[in-house]
C-alpha cells in the first residue's frame, strides 16, 4: 500500500514524529514522508502515533491501494480526560478530494 503521510505539530515536537516517520516511510519534505508499507507495518505505525500525540497535533494520512483509489484519514489529537497526560485519537475521514472541484 502506497502511503503519504504528514504531521502539523508545535515546532518543539517535530522531532518526535520525524524520528518515527523515518522508521517506516522516506522523508520526502519538511513534514512530509511517503513510501509503500504492508498493511500490518501501517497498523504498527499507526499504533506507535497514537502513543505520542498530544491535544492540537494533527497527523494526516493518504493511502493508495492502486491508482483508483485514495482514501485520506485525518488523525487529531483530542483533550484527555480526567487528568491524563496524553490525548486520544480522533480518527476522520476526508473524501472532499473525490470531487471534480477539489484538488489534494
Amino acid at each position: 500500500m502506497f502511503v503519504v503521510m504528514t504531521y502539523d505539530v508545535e515546532a518543539k515536537r517535530t522531532h518526535k514524529f520525524r524520528k518515527l516517520l523515518r522508521k517506516y516511510l522516506s522523508h520526502t519534505q519538511y513534514s512530509v514522508f511517503t513510501g509503500d508499507l504492508p498493511e500490518a507495518a501501517l497498523l504498527e505505525l499507526r499504533n506507535k502515533i497514537h502513543e505520542i500525540i498530544l491535544p492540537g497535533d494533527r497527523v494526516t494520512e493518504i493511502t493508495a491501494e492502486n491508482r483508483h483509489n485514495i482514501n485520506i484519514v485525518h488523525l487529531l489529537g483530542q483533550k484527555p480526560k480526567n487528568g491524563a497526560i496524553k490525548g486520544k485519537v480522533l480518527t476522520t475521514e476526508d473524501s472532499s478530494h473525490k470531487s471534480d472541484y477539489q484538488v489534494l
